[in-house]
């Protein structure tokens, strides 16, 4: 692969001006300038395409002074700039994906230059590749499943055969070993509902994963970030092809119904950019 085909916005890049990259896209069958009405994250420059090969790069340009590498170090721990142009990284990938396939970027992924863009970009020609035919007609879908923990204690202390086999034992028992014991079964009784929490969420997501090109599991929140009173049991992504998005949807809906009177929740969102489906550990963007 060679360098560019055209230069940024159609010209050459100031001294002073640096690539800040959204994202590989599939290379356009015809010259356009698709992206003219997106914003970059300056406000300022509009977000335009450098063609190679077979993808181009959508880039935007960014002044050196608001955007260099030692200005970022300082900018980056200052949380209002983080959330503000975080939150544009996020929106422009999401009008970037409803108009074609992308690759998305980590947030503040910024090039020196053509040259430097171009090197990793050839580099990389073949992951960029098979990473774009990977997500080609598919969408990224995100489901959280949430339980009144309460509730559900409630339910497991009744009716959980463990349970139930422990209350026999301890009702044979003499009147100070009973003492003991109960209070051994409080903890018997919350092991067992972390079990429940685990079987039933695994539960519908073997049954999702069916209709997904690819699947992740990923970290629970507690509530200091969910800010719910329900306690998240379960996160997870999917990696849908177009015409499994419906079949998908529904099945949520009605794992939704279904279970809300217990106290569970189901929480869909989507699509998104395939931010959990890109492993870029290796082009060392």
């Amino acid at each position: 692969m060679g360098r560019a085909d055209e230069t940024v916005a159609g010209g050459s890049i100031k001294m002073n001006e640096l690539l800040y990259l959204y994202g590989i896209i599939p290379k356009p069958d015809e010259e356009t300038d698709s992206f003219a009405d997106i914003k970059g994250i300056d406000g300022e420059h509009s977000l335009t395409m450098m063609n190679f090969n077979h993808c181009a790069a959508v880039v935007c340009l960014v002044d050196e002074e608001e955007y260099g590498e030692k200005v970022l170090e300082e900018k980056t721990k200052q949380m209002d700039w983080v959330q503000e142009k975080a939150f544009h990284h996020h929106e422009a990938l999401i009008s970037l994906r409803e108009r074609t396939t992308i690759i998305p970027m980590k947030f503040c992924t910024i090039f020196q230059n053509e040259e430097s863009l171009s090197e990793m970009i050839q580099s990389r020609e073949e992951d960029w590749e098979r990473l774009l035919n990977e997500l080609e007609n598919k969408e990224e879908w995100n489901v959280k499943i949430y339980c009144d923990r309460s509730l559900l204690r409630e339910e497991v202390a009744e009716n959980n055969l463990t349970i139930e086999n422990k209350k026999a034992e301890i009702a044979e028992m003499s009147k100070g070993r009973q003492y003991l014991e109960r209070k051994k079964l409080n903890q018997i009784i919350d092991k067992e509902v972390e079990q429940e929490q685990h079987d039933f969420s695994k539960g519908y997501h073997e049954k999702w994963k069916g209709l997904a090109a690819q699947d992740s599991v990923k970290k629970v929140w507690n509530k200091d970030v969910t800010g719910k009173d329900e306690e998240m049991c379960w996160n997870s992504a999917y990696l849908l092809p177009l015409e499994h998005v419906e079949p998908f949807l529904e099945h949520v809906t009605l794992a939704n119904e279904k279970h809300a009177s217990a106290g569970w929740k189901f929480e869909i969102t989507g699509p998104w950019p395939a931010y959990h489906f890109v492993n870029l550990s290796k082009s060392e963007v």
